[in-house]
């Protein structure tokens, strides 16, 4: 039966042409802005580490000495010092230990490929587990190395093509600045967090990083921190061994949980970390710190902005305007045809065939305007990454991409056609016959 309604629908589109053109059109227009808007806010308000959001936490201490607090985010600092950090690692309390920073160095030429600065993130080994990181090759370096920052790194994919083309670089060497690096493993290409959970600050849609080193390589030499790092009295820092015993925050400090009893056992250590670093002379106005999951760190960090829920609603009342203009066109393509559906109704159609016939109409009307809202939405979304060299994956046609645009397609099809339709439907056949 429905499927004689979509023929009926489309000899009716045959038969008009312009006016089809000019609804479908019409619909197009509006569902391109809402298909470009929402596909960029989907990926801006996703949290990737969802399936792990009572898993994992992002570690706060509340070590500002300054009485109005912490300047930014949620008033209190997010990031450790070096003291706190190397404390929370070596306790081992948690099941996972991330600490975290980003950095640069400067890769020596090497197989015909000249020198280079590249960014570098300083992480420990459960960095690779808690984010999901794939490997191609290889794997992270072991505990021992991860403890006494040894010389190996782990290279992202692209990377390796292009030092090491059609091979295989596990075990050969790179060398940062003239210190020497043994590759231990390929982080597969596939892997992007988006948006970058682990580091939200500055760009929370930065790409990942292209190399990763031992966090604790610290403890040789100075690498520059390419990040936050702020401080809340004056110190006289002389030195790298200065630098790192001062209150100077600047690691991002993560843990991860086997157990409820786990998280409550680290609960318990932090509160007597802080108790004890209080009686020391430190902590000196907040004795407190949180830990906040991945949803809540989103949050403090306001990822999805006002702008962007406005962005949202503007594009669905610019859909509605472009409805209102379908429903308009399609109440006068109807009328026209009112003497067709009297001959119809006299023949012994109901008023539902009446209807479902011309909400078939609207219906492929829609479709049709979907699908070229999702090639104006395409071009939208690659004008967005033009004018935005950070918007590469945000603004990118994806799987949600097509979902929106199937769900948009049916709703401004049941909306735009709903009431034409329905008044067709109910005008007497004598009207019609008369009409004709």
């Amino acid at each position: 039966m429905f499927g004689y309604y979509f023929r009926l629908a489309w000899l009716s589109l045959k038969k008009t042409p312009v006016l089809s053109a000019m609804m479908a059109l019409a619909i197009a227009v509006g569902i391109a802005s809402c298909l470009t808007v929402l596909t960029m806010y989907s990926v801006i308000s996703s949290n990737p580490m969802a399936h792990k959001n009572d898993q994992i936490a992002a570690i706060q201490l509340n070590t500002w000495g300054d009485e109005d607090g912490y300047y930014e985010n949620n008033g209190i600092p997010v990031s450790l010092t070096y003291k706190d950090a190397v404390a929370i690692y070596e306790s081992g309390v948690p099941n996972q230990t991330v600490l975290t920073m980003n950095s640069g160095v400067n890769i020596d030429s090497l197989n015909n490929i000249p020198a280079s600065s590249e960014e570098i993130r300083m992480v420990t080994r459960d960095f690779f587990a808690m984010f999901d990181v794939p490997f191609k090759y290889g794997s992270v370096w072991n505990q021992q190395d991860d403890a006494n920052g040894e010389r190996v790194v782990v290279m992202s994919e692209r990377l390796s093509e292009k030092y090491f083309p059609d091979s295989n670089p596990v075990g050969q060497m790179i060398s940062f600045e003239g210190i020497n690096h043994t590759v231990v493993g390929i982080v597969s290409e596939s892997w992007n967090l988006t948006p970058s959970v682990y580091d939200l600050y500055g760009d929370p849609f930065r790409e990942p990083p292209k190399l990763y080193i031992p966090f604790f390589n610290h403890k040789h030499r100075e690498y520059p921190v390419w990040g936050n790092m702020s401080g809340w009295q004056d110190e006289e820092i002389r030195s790298h061994a200065d630098f790192l015993a001062s209150e100077t925050v600047w690691i991002y400090a993560w843990a991860g949980f086997s157990s409820a009893e786990n998280h409550a056992e680290f609960d318990s250590f932090l509160n007597s970390y802080v108790a004890t670093q209080h009686q020391l002379g430190r902590f000196p106005l907040f004795q407190d710190y949180h830990l906040q999951s991945p949803e809540d760190w989103l949050k403090i960090y306001e990822v999805v902005q006002e702008d962007d829920k406005l962005l949202l609603w503007f594009s669905f009342a610019f859909l509605i305007v472009c409805l209102v203009n379908s429903v308009v066109l399609l109440l006068a393509k109807f009328s026209r045809h009112a003497p067709e559906a009297g001959v119809r109704r006299a023949l012994g159609a109901n008023q539902q065939s009446i209807f479902f016939q011309h909400m078939a109409e609207s219906l492929m009307i829609s479709c049709l305007g979907a699908a070229l809202g999702l090639a104006l939405a395409a071009i939208g979304l690659s004008a967005v990454r033009t004018m935005y060299h950070n918007f590469d994956v945000v603004a990118a046609v994806n799987a949600y991409t097509f979902i929106y645009a199937i769900i948009l397609a049916l709703v401004a099809g049941v909306i735009s056609g709903f009431l034409p339709a329905l008044k067709i439907s109910q005008t007497e056949p004598a009207r019609y016959l008369k009409a004709d």
